[in-house]
């Protein structure tokens, strides 16, 4: 039976069924609804045990908006609400049935807000009659003007949302049902697909030649843009228009660049790396100006902090050791960089050598000075030697600890590997036992020696390598150990089969090994054709990260070439060590000081 309740005579229920409340989005649109509408559905009821209270069985969310009008002073607290009034018996039963409702599809949702702007509501009205944002309320209606078809195809799950947002990038219902249905006859739908067909020309306006012209300028020049309202990216129509632009522009930073006296100046879109220039030789600046001392004493205390680092065996670095090196080698990059920019080019510098003018991604432009094209550089006779050939100064590119730690690493597989070998073993034991006691030698081809190496990564022991020596070990005749006597360990170890005894020489004798990089160490890689790679492989944990990032960009260039490399050259050595330790390419990489040369006959 339905009647007319005051509000204040009604309380939820605990039979309600409804405990989760709704989101507040979907609260404030309801609050909106009854005061643009009224209340448009009734309440389930049931009576109180109080004397003319009655408690809400269905409709808790209604209750609540009615309640918060009210508190706002909106209605009145005795504000009369259509209620249904059910026993309590059917309480429960009641308040499931209520809720067992059919949500609107996005579809009609959309079709229906744009039936209100077509009726002359504009998205502010909508916003404030249905509690949206101005915002959302755009979206709803960019959504609505799909082509019918697109929205038809919704409804029927052909497409899913993010695909129908995709649609709104352009807003001709003509181009849009043309691209429905050439990828309807295809390999399906992509929401990325969709906005490349839509827009197949259009340049986004986050790309780094539209933001270096700017939107502003490009708009004022004439140029039509096209929103994503999804994506908050607006993409440019013209993008001819934007190119001659950008040109104009950058022509007039080549112009200041030229009057400081440089031989060349040139210009290019894209990253450094994807151009001639990359290969090209660069001077460096020649006239010092005199640095800030505070700068100087930084550079100093940092070299001296980091050397203490670098000669502490990585086996004892803490979490704290390494952000401090990370943080330290960072900052040494920066003040270094200081250092350099606080150097200048000599007159004579600028009459041989270049300016390549780039645009980064920020949009920013980018100068790299000091290049020397081939025909400069023949002519240019620094660094040469006595046949004329340039050699560049090279600057050590690893710290001690990290050199050290690569040669134990490429030990530690070299002893894993030659334990196959146990004639080559026999061979390298009597060959260094006969140098130092039949010919009194002080040689030792191998280091071999009974003591046996200390390693000092701290991961060495997690490497495949110590894997593969510790199954060598667990797989040794080792039972004559148990005798109690050393004579009874001898006459028990001499009753082993011979490939047994071959099996603890071979392990004993590749375990001695104290070094891996000897000429006889070389003869030995090759006769086990010995492939490090296999064993042991630069990760970021163990290589990447503890180099710098300059060695990081040029070991990328190695393995992927200068395209990829071109769109990381701004990017941090964190994520260029984290991009090389998942590199496909990596896993067969070396660095340079751990590969071996060709032996020479």
């Amino acid at each position: 039976m339905e009647q007319q309740i005051k509000l204040n005579a009604l309380t939820i229920s605990e039979k309600n069924v409804r405990k989760v409340s709704a989101a507040d989005i979907e609260d404030q649109q309801l609050i909106a609804s009854i005061v643009s509408q009224g209340l448009l559905q009734n309440l389930i009821v049931v009576k109180s045990k109080k004397r003319g209270k009655y408690e809400v069985v269905g409709g808790g969310r209604r209750l609540a908006a009615l309640q918060h009008l009210a508190e706002n002073g909106d209605i009145e607290m005795d504000y009369p609400v259509r209620c249904v009034v059910k026993d309590q018996s059917d309480a429960t039963e009641a308040s499931m049935a209520e809720n067992l409702k059919a949500a609107m599809h996005d579809a009609d949702w959309f079709a229906a807000y744009m039936q209100l702007k077509d009726q002359g509501m504009s998205a502010e009205d909508i916003a404030k009659r249905f509690g949206h944002s101005v915002t959302d309320v755009r979206k709803l209606l960019k959504l609505g003007g799909v082509a019918p078809v697109i929205l038809e195809a919704f409804r029927n799950r052909e497409l899913d949302k993010k695909e129908v947002m995709a649609f709104t990038v352009s807003d001709d219902q003509e181009k849009q049902m043309a691209v429905f249905e050439e990828m309807k006859e295809g390999y399906g739908f992509t929401a990325w697909e969709i906005r490349s067909r839509l827009l197949p020309e259009n340049v986004r306006s986050t790309e780094p030649m539209a933001l270096f012209v700017g939107l502003e300028a490009y708009e004022k020049a004439g140029g039509s843009v096209a929103s994503d309202l999804f994506q908050e990216v607006t993409y440019l129509n013209d993008p001819e228009l934007l190119q001659s632009l950008a040109e104009t522009k950058i022509e007039a930073l080549v112009a200041e660049k030229k009057v400081e006296g440089w031989k060349w100046v040139e210009h290019a879109f894209g990253g450094f790396w994807s151009t001639r220039f990359a290969s090209m030789r660069r001077v460096e600046p020649e006239i010092e100006v005199e640095l800030p001392e505070a700068l100087t004493a930084r550079l100093a205390e940092i070299d001296s902090l980091l050397n203490a680092l670098n000669e502490k065996p990585m086996a004892e670095w803490t979490e704290e050791d390494e952000k401090a090196h990370d943080r330290l080698t960072d900052e040494e990059r920066d003040l270094q960089e200081q250092k350099e920019n606080s150097r200048v080019f000599s007159v004579e510098q600028k009459a041989e050598a270049g300016v390549l003018i780039l645009i980064d991604r920020e949009g920013e432009p980018e100068y790299r000075e000091g290049i020397l094209k081939p025909e400069d550089a023949d002519r240019d006779g620094q660094g040469e030697d006595e046949q004329g050939e340039v050699h560049a100064p090279k600057k050590p590119e690893e710290s001690a600890a990290l050199l050290s730690d690569l040669s134990a690493y490429s030990l530690q597989a070299l002893q894993a590997d030659l334990m196959d070998s146990p004639e080559l073993c026999f061979d390298l034991l009597v060959f260094n036992m006969a140098l130092q006691r039949v010919s009194q030698s002080f040689l030792r081809p191998c280091e071999i020696s009974v003591q046996w190496a200390e390693f000092s990564p701290k991961d060495i022991t997690e490497t495949k390598a110590a894997e593969k020596i510790q199954k060598a070990r667990d797989g040794l005749n080792l039972a004559w150990m148990n005798e109690e006597s050393e004579a009874g360990m001898f006459r028990a170890f001499q009753s082993l089969t011979m490939p047994d005894k071959l099996a603890i020489q071979a392990f004993c004798v590749a375990q001695s090994l104290r070094s891996s990089g000897s000429v006889i160490a070389e003869v030995v890689k090759e006769q086990i054709s010995f492939d490090l790679s296999s064993l042991w492989q630069p990760t970021k944990d163990n290589y990447f990260k503890r180099v710098k990032r300059e060695k990081l960009l040029d070991i990328l260039v190695e393995l992927k070439g200068n395209e990829l490399a071109a769109g990381m050259v701004n990017a941090k050595k964190r994520d260029l060590a984290e991009l090389l330790d998942g590199l496909e390419e990596s896993k067969g990489w070396l660095p340079p000081q751990m590969r071996s040369e060709p032996l020479e006959v």
